[in-house]
C-alpha cells in the first residue's frame, strides 16, 4: 500500500472519530428533527438512517469482497484471491460461486489476519477493478 493510500485511510479514520469537530464552520448546528429521537429506542437508527455502513460491522475472521471482475473464470479468480490474501495470513477458505459473480468470501484463521488484509487491500486494483472489502455479516461455520 502506498504512503498516499495510507494517509487517505488515516484521514478517513480521523473524520469518522470526530465528524462534528469542523473548526472552520461558523454555522450553529441544529439537531435534525427527522433523525433525533428520545425514549427507549433512542440509540436505534431510524429508517432514514439505515444505510449500509461497513465500519459498523463487528470484525470477524471472514471478509466479504465485491466489485470483482466477473469476466474472469471462477477457478482463476479463486486461485488469484487465495494468493493475494494468503500474504496477510492463513487463508482457510475462498468461497466464489457462479450465482454470485463479482463477490467472494475469504475466511482467515484469526480476526487479526482478516483485519490486516482488509486494511491493506481495501480499494486496491484487482483484475482492473478496485476491491471493495468489508467484514462479513455472519461468521463462516462450514470449512
Amino acid at each position: 500500500m502506498s504512503i498516499i493510500n495510507k494517509l487517505k485511510l488515516f484521514s478517513k479514520t480521523l473524520r469518522k472519530q470526530a465528524p462534528n469537530s469542523n473548526i472552520h464552520s461558523h454555522k450553529s448546528q441544529k439537531p435534525n428533527k427527522m433523525t433525533t429521537s428520545t425514549g427507549p429506542n433512542a440509540d436505534r437508527p431510524t429508517k432514514k438512517q439505515k444505510t449500509h455502513d461497513p465500519t459498523l460491522i463487528e470484525p470477524k475472521n471472514t471478509l466479504y469482497i465485491n466489485n470483482l471482475n466477473d469476466q474472469i473464470r471462477l477457478h482463476t479468480l479463486r486461485e488469484s484471491l487465495y494468493l493475494l490474501f494468503a500474504t496477510y495470513g492463513e487463508v482457510l477458505k475462498v468461497s466464489v460461486r457462479p450465482k454470485t459473480r463479482g463477490q467472494a468470501f475469504i475466511t482467515f484463521r484469526t480476526v487479526e489476519e482478516a483485519n490486516l488484509a482488509l486494511l491493506s487491500l481495501k480499494d486496491e486494483t484487482f483484475f482492473s477493478k478496485p476491491l471493495r472489502i468489508q467484514f462479513s455479516n455472519t461468521n463462516t461455520t462450514k470449512l
